[in-house]
């Protein structure tokens, strides 16, 4: 692998802030993100990228088993509100597709949250409707990835958001090969 070429391609897309980590090892998939998606979060069942749409939770980990290395992006956040998770989720996805071009064709990305590419998502919860097949990819949490000890463990800060005027700290994954 060309890490050197993968880090490039990162920095010049402005995500400079990241860590390599080794799915098998690093990256914690835990049934309790699930159950929070199942019973905390408003896209559960209408989001294309969602569950239940997206693997069983066995098969995310499966899934990680099959990388030896990936990014952990430390994502800034948007100053634009909505509108800007959504020009950030398009910019991540680029840079999933320029290092897939760079010839790591198992490149794939975890955004760092709910798919945000539609004013509202069309997909109904099934993806075969989702009109943005080609940029819309999973969240961490959708993917199951515990991201609270899997930033902790690779030193990058993470808590609770408590109010709407704190700031979270928010990552993506790009798995490469």
């Amino acid at each position: 692998m060309k890490k050197e070429l993968v880090e490039q391609i990162a920095k010049e897309r402005g995500f400079g802030d990241f860590k390599w980590v080794a799915p098998k090892r690093d990256i914690v998939v835990a049934h309790w993100v699930r159950l929070h998606c199942r019973f905390g979060c408003n896209h559960y069942g209408k989001s294309g990228g969602c569950p239940p749409t997206v693997p069983s939770v066995e098969e995310c980990r499966q899934i990680m088993d099959e990388y030896d290395a990936a990014l952990l992006i430390h994502v800034p956040e948007p100053e634009e509100g909505r509108v800007g998770q959504r020009k950030r989720g398009v910019e991540l996805y680029e840079l999933e597709r320029a290092v897939f071009l760079a010839g790591h064709q198992k490149a794939f990305l975890l955004q760092y949250g709910a798919c945000c590419l539609c004013k509202e998502c069309v997909a109904n919860g099934e993806r075969q409707n989702c009109v943005n097949k080609m940029q819309s990819r999973p969240g961490v949490d959708a993917m199951a990835v515990d991201m609270y000890t899997t930033a902790r463990n690779a030193g990058y800060p993470i808590e609770v958001v408590k109010t709407r005027e704190e700031m979270p700290n928010r990552y993506a994954i790009l798995l490469v090969e």
